[in-house]
C-alpha cells in the first residue's frame, strides 16, 4: 500500500505546527487521497478554505497508481470541505466525521490551535493499585502538576525532556481520574490531559459489560419501594438516590451487572402534555428535553447524581447516560434562541399521523408538536448539541452514552457525537462507550450496519434478536433455528465492524417480555397487564435471558425482567419496580436462575470473549459453542417440552473431547471425540464448561 501523509493539527494530532506559527501562518496543511472511478475523471477539492470554487483546487492525475493527491490549507476551528469527481460531490472517507453545504454532505473536521502546546496519552496500566499514564508534550513548557477529579492516592510526576510519567501509588477502589498540567510559562498557555484508570483485576472491554437499564422515576426512591403513581403517565418519584441504594446494598453486583444505565437526567417539563391516544401524559421518562445541562431536581441534586455515579465506579460498574440529541421540549432555551435549529414547525409533520409517514418523513418529523425535531444538517445544532453531550458526561464523570432515536437523525449526528466524546476523554487503556438506539422491526439486521464501525457507533440494540425470540420462546412460533438464523445473519451484517451488539429481550418502548408469554400484551398500556403466574412464562424468561447472557454480545437486562414484571405499551411497560415481599417464589426463582447465568458469564472469559460457532438448530433446539485458547463451552438452548430428557447427537468442532460440567446446575458429562449425546430439557439453556475449568469456581 502507497505511504500516506496525515494532516497536522487535527483533533487528536500530537505534532504542531510550530514552523508555520513561527512564519505568522495560523492554517494547518491536509494531504487529500482520492482514487478516482477512471483515469479520465476531473477530480477537485472545495471546501471553506477556497470558497466552495470547483475550479480553485484540481487534483490532477499524475501518479502511477492512479490516486490524486493535493494538499489543502485549512484554518483553524471547524472545517468543511468535499472531493467532486465529474460533478459528483464525495466525503475524504480517511475522516468519519461530515457536515452539510447548501444539500451536500461533506467532510467536517475541527483544526486545533498548533501555537497551543498539547499533551497527549501515550500509554495507561494499573497493577497492584498501582497506576502509570505516561504521556508526551508537544514542546516542553515547564513543570507538570496533577490532580485527582476522581478517586484518590498519590501521584509521582517525572518529566524528561517531552515525556512526562505519572506514578499513581496507593489507587483505591474502581475508576480514578487524574489531571495532568503544564504550567504557563511566557504567556504560552498550559497544556492539559486527563488520565481514566481503572483498579480491577481485568482490564474491561465492551463484550465483557452486562448492562441494567433502570427509568430513574420508576426503579426506587429515598424512601424504598415505590407505589403506582395516581395516573400510569405520571411520576411515581423514583430517585438517583434510590438508585444508589440498589449499587451500594450489592444487588445489581450480585446479578453480575458491570455498567448501569441511567435514563435521561436532563430537567423535564412539569404538568401533562397530550398524547397521540388523546390521553394526557408527564415527561417523567426524561425524554423530553427542556434545558441542556440541567439535573431535573425530581430525580435529585447533581451532588446526588455525582454520588450515585461515585458509588457504581466504586464497586467496578460502569455508568451509562441516556442522551436525547434528537428532539427538545416546546419550553427548551434553544426553542426560543434559535427558531432556525429546527425541522418544520408545531403540527406540520407529527410522525405517524396522515400526510407524515415514518418511511419518507423520519429525519424531520416531530414526535409530538411540543417536541421540536432538531435539524442536524445545521452545522450550529451539530456542534452545539455534542458539545451539550460531551459536558454531561465530563461533569459527572460517565463511562458513555445511549444514543435515542438513532436513525431519526443524519447518521452524521451519531458520528459526530462520537467524535467529540472521543476526543475529549479516549486514550489507550481507556474508551467511552457510545452505544446507538436504532429501532428496527423483525428482520432489519441491514438497517444497522450502516452505523457501526470505528468512526461510529461501538455498540447497537439487536433489535432483530429480540424480535426473533419473542416470536419463537415466548409466542411458540416458528423454529428455534430462526433464531440461530438472525443471530448469524447479524454477523455477517457487521463482520468486521468491531462492534459489541446489546442482547435483550425487551426495553421501555415495548411491552414485557413476560406479556407476550402470557398472551396479555396487546392491550391498553393504560390497563395493567395480568402477572405472570403459569410456571412456563418464568421459563419461557429463563431461556430467553439465558441465550442472551451466553450469545457474543452485550447483555442489557431492563430492571424487573428478572422477576418477569408484565407490562403493556407505555406506560405500563414502565411499571413502578414491585417491593421486594411482594415478589412471588417463581419470580425469585427465575431471578436465581438469571444470576446464575450472568454471574458464570461475568466470571467465565469463554462466555465473554469466546468465537462463536453454530453447532446444530432445529425446530426445538439451538446448540453453539463459545471456543477460546483451545477450550471451549457448550450451550444447549431447548424450548419444547416433548423432548424433556431426550438426547441431543451433534458434530463437536471445534470442541474437544472429555468431560464437561453444567455450570449452572452441577451435572456431568461426557463428550466423545466424533460425535456426543447432550441432554435436553424444555425451556431451558444448559451450559457445559470443561471439567476443572476455572469458571466453575465458587
Amino acid at each position: 500500500m502507497t505511504p500516506r501523509r496525515f494532516a497536522l493539527c487535527l483533533v487528536g494530532a500530537i505534532v504542531a505546527c510550530r514552523s508555520e506559527v513561527e512564519s505568522g501562518v495560523t492554517s494547518c496543511p491536509r494531504v487529500v487521497w482520492y482514487l478516482p472511478s477512471s483515469a479520465s475523471a476531473n477530480v477537485s477539492l472545495v471546501g471553506d478554505f477556497n470558497g466552495w470554487s470547483p475550479s480553485a483546487t484540481p487534483m490532477n492525475g499524475t501518479r502511477e497508481d492512479g490516486y490524486r493527491v493535493a494538499e489543502i490549507p485549512l484554518g483553524m476551528g471547524e472545517q468543511r470541505y468535499a472531493i467532486v469527481e465529474d460533478g459528483v460531490w464525495r466525503l475524504d472517507r480517511e475522516i468519519g466525521t461530515s457536515a452539510y453545504y447548501e444539500g451536500h454532505e461533506v467532510t467536517w473536521l475541527s483544526v486545533s490551535d498548533c501555537r497551543i502546546p498539547r499533551l497527549a496519552i501515550d500509554s495507561v496500566s494499573v497493577s497492584d493499585n498501582d497506576g502509570i499514564v505516561s504521556a508526551t508534550l508537544t514542546e516542553p513548557v515547564g513543570e507538570i502538576e496533577t490532580e485527582f477529579l476522581e478517586g484518590d492516592g498519590d501521584i509521582e510526576t517525572t518529566t524528561t525532556g517531552a515525556h512526562v510519567e505519572a506514578h499513581v501509588r496507593s489507587m483505591g477502589a474502581g475508576r480514578s481520574r487524574v489531571a495532568l498540567r503544564s504550567k504557563s510559562i511566557g504567556g504560552v498557555a498550559a497544556a492539559e490531559v486527563v488520565a481514566t484508570l481503572w483498579n480491577e483485576a481485568t482490564a474491561f472491554e465492551f463484550r465483557d459489560a452486562i448492562v441494567y437499564q433502570v427509568v430513574t422515576d420508576r426503579f426506587r426512591s429515598d424512601r424504598g419501594a415505590l407505589s403506582s403513581p395516581a395516573s400510569p403517565a405520571d411520576r411515581a418519584g423514583g430517585t438517583f438516590k434510590g438508585v444508589e441504594a440498589a449499587v451500594r446494598s450489592g444487588e445489581l453486583s450480585s446479578l453480575g451487572v458491570n455498567v448501569l444505565w441511567l435514563s435521561p437526567a436532563y430537567e423535564n417539563p412539569s404538568g401533562l402534555f397530550a398524547g397521540s391516544d388523546g390521553r394526557m401524559y408527564s415527561g417523567y421518562h426524561g425524554y423530553w428535553p427542556k434545558e441542556p445541562l440541567s439535573v431535573d431536581p425530581r430525580f435529585g441534586t447533581e451532588a446526588e447524581l455525582t454520588s450515585l455515579i461515585r458509588s457504581a465506579h466504586l464497586r467496578g460498574m460502569r455508568v451509562v447516560f441516556d442522551v436525547v440529541p434528537n428532539h427538545v421540549h416546546e419550553e427548551h432555551p434553544y426553542v426560543r434562541e434559535h427558531p432556525g435549529w429546527f425541522n418544520g414547525s408545531a403540527g406540520a409533520c407529527t410522525c405517524g399521523q396522515p400526510g407524515c409517514d415514518w418511511a419518507t418523513h423520519m429525519q424531520e418529523c416531530w414526535f409530538a408538536p411540543y417536541l421540536p425535531d432538531l435539524d442536524w444538517k445545521n452545522g450550529e445544532v451539530a456542534t452545539q448539541v455534542s458539545k451539550d453531550i460531551t459536558e454531561w458526561v465530563s461533569r459527572f464523570g460517565a463511562d458513555g452514552v445511549r444514543i435515542d432515536a438513532v436513525p431519526m437523525m443524519p447518521r452524521s449526528a451519531t458520528r459526530r457525537i462520537a467524535a467529540s466524546l472521543r476526543a475529549a476523554f479516549d486514550h489507550p487503556g481507556y474508551k467511552t462507550w457510545v452505544i446507538g438506539e436504532n429501532f428496527t422491526g423483525p428482520g432489519g439486521v441491514s438497517l444497522l450496519a450502516p452505523y457501526l464501525g470505528p468512526q461510529g457507533l461501538d455498540s447497537e440494540f439487536h433489535f432483530p434478536l429480540m424480535w426473533s425470540m419473542r416470536s419463537v420462546i415466548a409466542e411458540g412460533q416458528g423454529a428455534m433455528s430462526d433464531i440461530a438464523d438472525t443471530f448469524d445473519q447479524g454477523e455477517v451484517a457487521w463482520a468486521g465492524s468491531g462492534a459489541t451488539m446489546g442482547l435483550m429481550i425487551g426495553n421501555h418502548d415495548v411491552a414485557r417480555f413476560a406479556s407476550v408469554s402470557v398472551g396479555d400484551a396487546g392491550g391498553d398500556g393504560w390497563s395493567e397487564a395480568a402477572a405472570a403466574a403459569d410456571a412456563s412464562v418464568f421459563a419461557k424468561q429463563g431461556l430467553a435471558l439465558g441465550l442472551v447472557a451466553t450469545l457474543p454480545g452485550a447483555p442489557f437486562l431492563y430492571y424487573g425482567d428478572e422477576i418477569a414484571l408484565t407490562g403493556r405499551g407505555d406506560p405500563d411497560t414502565r411499571r413502578a419496580m414491585p417491593n421486594e415481599s411482594d415478589v412471588s417464589p417463581q419470580a425469585l426463582g427465575l431471578r436465581d436462575t438469571v444470576k446464575a447465568f450472568l454471574s458464570t458469564r461475568a466470571k467465565c472469559e469463554l462466555l465473554r470473549r469466546g468465537i462463536y460457532t453454530r453447532l446444530y438448530a432445529d425446530r426445538e433446539r439451538m446448540v453453539f459453542a463459545r471456543s477460546l485458547a483451545g477450550r471451549s463451552a457448550i450451550v444447549v438452548a431447548t424450548r419444547t417440552a416433548e423432548l424433556d430428557g431426550a438426547a441431543l447427537a451433534i458434530p463437536l468442532s471445534p470442541v474437544a473431547a472429555g468431560n464437561y460440567v453444567d455450570a449452572v446446575r452441577g451435572a456431568e458429562i461426557t463428550v466423545d471425540p466424533e460425535l456426543t449425546s447432550l441432554p435436553t430439557e424444555a425451556f431451558s439453556v444448559r451450559v457445559f464448561l470443561p471439567k476443572g475449568d476455572a469458571c466453575l469456581s465458587p
